[in-house]
């Protein structure tokens, strides 16, 4: 093989997963889950007992979920879904990275204002990082499709 033909599987492997998505069907089974998985981590403090492991696999599951919601179709995928999910992925990204820098900062300036005692610094944990940026992708992408769909109405 030579240079160039490595360079090309190459790039034909990056465009097929970048280009993979779910059929449309699996948003609907992810927002079931989502809703389901959540529900069921809000019902555990009815229960006695430590019920940390059970949350914190639900925890995976909701983020499991709502990457499937990501990854599903839409209806009609064209060139302005594509733009929609290029744009909603840059500013999730953009959003992770600065509440990932800034937000142990404000915890911890807020604990030494009220609670000086308990004011430690904390990293975020990986659940609130990426609970963040599949939901504000999701947010924007629907609001990016909503002002479109109004626009053409």
């Amino acid at each position: 093989m030579n240079l160039k033909s490595i360079k090309e599987c190459d790039r034909r492997s990056a465009e097929r997963l970048l280009n993979f998505k779910l059929p449309n069907s699996y948003k609907k089974i992810g927002w079931i889950g989502v809703i389901a998985a959540l529900a069921v981590i809000m019902s555990t403090d009815l229960f006695k007992g430590d019920q940390e492991l059970l949350k914190d696999v639900l925890r995976k599951v909701v983020l499991a979920f709502l990457f499937v919601i990501v990854l599903s179709r839409e209806e009609v995928e064209d060139e302005r879904i594509q733009s929609f999910r290029v744009q909603s992925y840059s500013l999730s990204f953009l959003a992770g990275v600065l509440y990932t820098l800034f937000q142990p900062v404000v915890n911890w300036i807020a604990f030494l204002i009220f609670k000086p005692e308990k004011a430690i610094f904390e990293d975020l944990g990986d659940f609130q990082i990426l609970w963040l940026i599949l939901t504000v992708y999701l947010l924007f992408f629907y609001v990016l499709k909503r002002g479109d769909n109004e626009e053409h109405s």
